[in-house]
């Protein structure tokens, strides 16, 4: 009896063996993505024998639900280009339209502020001052024209009287009053004529420095007032990634003007964003199908299609070595009532089908080499080349026949 007990745990021991032998074997080929091999019962011999069939690839993702649209809000502009968000209300809060959402520190601004509208003020006093001025002295200017005036004509009466009614030198007397008069009643027309370029020039450069004043002041103003960030409709608040960080932003973190701080998706249209490591580029291409599940929900699937692969990989993470491919997976349909941003998803990609190709039992290669070989169940190996590889079998591309049969790894 102990002998055949002995005997059975020997026996499930080596199909364990086996198993896990096509196990290691699958991790080789498919990036750890492959599901569980399917093996014989346990005793009963494996078939590892080399034949003709259709051979169906699947490659397995990870990733997450982002919207296809969505209203972003972004930090508004300000003087110095910088601020740091004071207050932020929780992702995923349901919002309404006009609540409040992001509240930035306006410390920075206060004193700025007053500074605005004191260099307003005093833009206004002296537009005022430099009219006043002008207004009295153009009243000025206008009385000694008047008094030049008056002169002149009195002037003109007495250089009117003939010459045979004057004595010795009182006529050309007169004459000479007569000309100095009408050149002072000249000069003060142009006195009058220059002050009031001049006053127009001073209060055109008044009014422009009151106009600049005003502008910086509402500047000022609408920067306090973008300094709280409310929601344009109803809607489920996502806050967005910190570039610096590489995580959500939190209060206290530091923004710019024109970065995103928060987001309301449009939930009717959503989609995959998922990673392909750059060891995988070539196994997955656009257009192919795919069935997304979500982890929340691993009742439900989702189909969709390959939408798009980007061009170039790129670090996953700041402090990671690992580059990966961001794929963009379009789904038939969403579900609003389940489909939430940042939902991870699981997508299994099929790929393109080969009819009539030599296949290989998995578990009859070994991947352990810096080449796979077939074992051949009469004994050795041999060097193959192999195609794609899915959980049960590899395409063989050179190095066996049909109809050879293998050996499991012992």
């Amino acid at each position: 009896m102990n002998r055949a007990f002995c005997f059975g745990r020997g026996a499930r021991f080596a199909a364990a063996v086996a198993i896990a032998g096509g196990a290691v074997a699958a991790g080789g080929c498919s990036a750890g993505h492959a599901g569980p091999v399917k093996a014989p019962a346990v005793g009963a011999p494996a078939d590892l024998t080399v034949r003709r069939g259709a051979f169906e690839s699947r490659f397995l993702l990870t990733g997450e639900l982002e919207a296809v649209s969505a209203v972003s809000l972004v930090v508004p502009r300000i003087p110095n280009w910088q601020t740091t968000i004071r207050w932020l209300e929780a992702e995923g809060s349901v919002v309404k339209a006009g609540q409040k959402v992001v509240e930035f520190d306006t410390a920075a601004f206060a004193s700025d502020f007053g500074e605005k509208q004191l260099q307003a003020d005093q833009a206004q006093s002296d537009l005022e001052q430099a009219e006043a001025d002008a207004a009295a002295q153009h009243a000025d200017k206008e009385f000694q024209v008047e008094q030049r005036s008056i002169a002149v004509e009195k002037a003109r009466i007495a250089a009117a009287i003939p010459v045979e009614f004057l004595r010795g030198k009182e006529w050309q007397d007169n004459q000479l009053a007569l000309k100095k008069a009408e050149t002072e009643l000249a000069k003060a027309n142009e006195d009058l004529a220059s002050q009031e370029k001049s006053a127009k020039e001073s209060a055109t450069q008044k009014r422009i420095a009151v106009d600049k004043a005003g502008r910086e002041l509402d500047a000022a103003r609408l920067a306090m007032d973008g300094m709280v960030l409310t929601a344009p409709r109803d809607g489920i608040l996502v806050v967005a990634d910190s570039p610096m960080e590489g995580r959500k932003f939190q209060v206290g973190d530091s923004v710019w003007v024109g970065l995103p701080v928060v987001s309301l998706p449009d939930l009717a249209k959503m989609r995959v964003s998922a990673k392909l490591s750059d060891v995988d580029d070539g196994r997955i291409a656009p257009g192919l199908p795919a069935t997304c599940t979500l982890d929340a929900y691993p009742d439900r699937t989702f189909r969709g299609r390959i939408a798009d692969i980007m061009p170039v990989a790129q670090a996953d993470g700041r402090r990671s070595l690992r580059r990966i491919y961001t794929v963009r997976v379009d789904l038939d349909a969403s579900d609003p009532d389940r489909m939430r941003p940042g939902m991870s998803v699981k997508v299994d990609v099929l790929g393109p089908r080969k009819d009539d190709v030599l296949l290989a039992p998995r578990a009859g290669i070994d991947f352990g080499g810096s080449a796979p070989r077939a074992r051949l169940a009469s004994g050795g190996t041999v060097d193959v080349k192999l195609g794609p590889c899915n959980d049960e079998a590899c395409v063989v591309l050179d190095g066996l026949h049909d109809q050879d049969r293998l050996r499991s790894g012992g």
